[in-house]
């Protein structure tokens, strides 16, 4: 029997004061959505990632009936945790998505709901691979707490003029463009998050004998200290022009071309290629690999209590099913779960075979960037995180 609250979908006066501003659909006793005729929409809002959302919102309300709102954020896991914490975001938010991990912790202490599989409405949960559904993604001391949605491995961006690599983007590059090269000296930019630009500077260090680290992704402080070291050095030999916050900020450094070479996220160039079309950079294969991550979608217990379940389930489906899968790799780069799936939507909603193909593409990217067998899994909640930090800011103030 699954130990999520299903049970109670009663709502006091003050529960139903909270979801009466985030839902209308609830005024009536079916959850029929789409299929039962019901005209009224149901309005669900979801806080996480910016990437994480569709560039077309209103395809969801299509396929499901039900209106999803997104609050979007960056990868910072303390802005993160604070909102989950200390600002009670699950009070007026019925879904969180972000990077793997952070389930260790707030399902544990009662903000996450544990995810029920037997659900009715999760019906692509017993088709989806155990890679997805039993990883770090989800599951923590043996309980699940989230859905597996997304999921690539970060490098970054570089344009192939810059450093004389071939334009057809299929070579590794190696992470010395970012740190050592002469030819991109003052022209690189990266992530401000500690967790992003920490951990691949140390995987470089320890992937090229540097440094014995064991897990770039949880630096002991002697490792954080030693490869912080490192990065005040370059940082005092000019290497780094400026240091990015943001989505918005990683496209717009790319678009100006302010820098040769970019710590970024691959949807950054797709959302360049937009516009530069050919003239965008290329997201590289890392000689070191990069850093393996995926996203999941967890449930705040307060929404439950609210009585959105039933309609929170029918959107984490939404999330495993073709048509959010197909978007997302053609938008963002991303592949995830049941990628068969989305090849099949795509080919019978007359996707060209152009773009089919790319879908395909997307996969075996992804499939190769995850066998690299230099790259490692993001730990947004390591043990050592504080410790990190606190180096990180060093750096940072140097």
């Amino acid at each position: 029997m699954s130990t999520v609250e299903t049970k109670d979908f009663g709502m006091n006066r003050r529960s139903f004061l909270k979801s009466a501003g985030v839902s209308v659909a609830f005024a009536g006793s079916s959850l029929g959505f789409v299929s039962s005729g019901i005209a009224q929409e149901t309005v669900l809002r979801a806080y996480g990632v910016t990437t994480a959302q569709m560039d077309d919102p209103s395809l969801i309300s299509k396929a499901t009936g039900i209106k999803l709102e997104f609050t979007p954020t960056d990868a910072d896991i303390g802005v993160f945790m604070r909102d989950a914490l200390a600002n009670d975001i699950g009070e007026t938010h019925d879904i969180m998505i972000f990077d793997g991990g952070t389930q260790d912790i707030l399902g544990p202490q009662g903000f996450y709901a544990e995810i029920d599989e037997t659900n009715p409405a999760l019906d692509l949960w017993e088709r989806t691979p155990d890679f997805w559904k039993k990883s770090d993604i989800s599951v923590y001391d043996g309980k699940t707490y989230g859905v597996p949605i997304l999921g690539n491995c970060d490098a970054f961006a570089y344009f192939a003029d810059a450093i004389g690599a071939n334009p057809n983007g299929q070579d590794e590059i190696p992470y010395s463009v970012l740190y050592e090269d002469d030819r991109t000296r003052g022209r690189v930019a990266l992530d401000r998050v500690f967790s992003q630009s920490l951990a691949c500077m140390a995987n470089f260090l320890k992937v090229n004998g540097r440094l014995q680290i064991e897990d770039p992704a949880n630096l002991t402080p002697e490792q954080a200290k030693a490869v912080v070291d490192y990065a005040v050095e370059r940082k005092k030999a000019g290497t780094f022009r400026t240091l990015h916050n943001s989505f918005e900020e990683q496209v717009q450094l790319i678009q100006s071309r302010e820098v040769d070479v970019l710590e970024c996220w691959e949807p950054a160039v797709k959302e360049a290629e937009k516009t530069m079309k050919d003239e965008a950079p290329i997201y590289a294969y890392a000689v070191e690999g990069g850093k393996k991550w995926g996203h999941g979608a967890y449930i705040p217990k307060q929404a439950l209590e609210r009585g959105n379940g039933e309609a929170i389930y029918e959107v984490l489906n939404y999330f495993l099913g073709g048509e959010f899968r197909a978007y997302q790799a053609r938008d963002r780069s991303y592949a995830g779960p049941n990628m068969d799936l989305g090849v099949e939507y795509a080919e019978k909603s007359g996707w060209s075979s152009e773009q089919v193909e790319e879908l395909r593409a997307t996969d075996k990217k992804i499939s190769r960037k995850m066998s690299n067998p230099n790259a490692f899994w993001a730990k947004p909640t390591a043990p050592h995180a504080g410790v990190m930090e606190q180096e990180w800011q060093r750096f940072l103030s140097a």
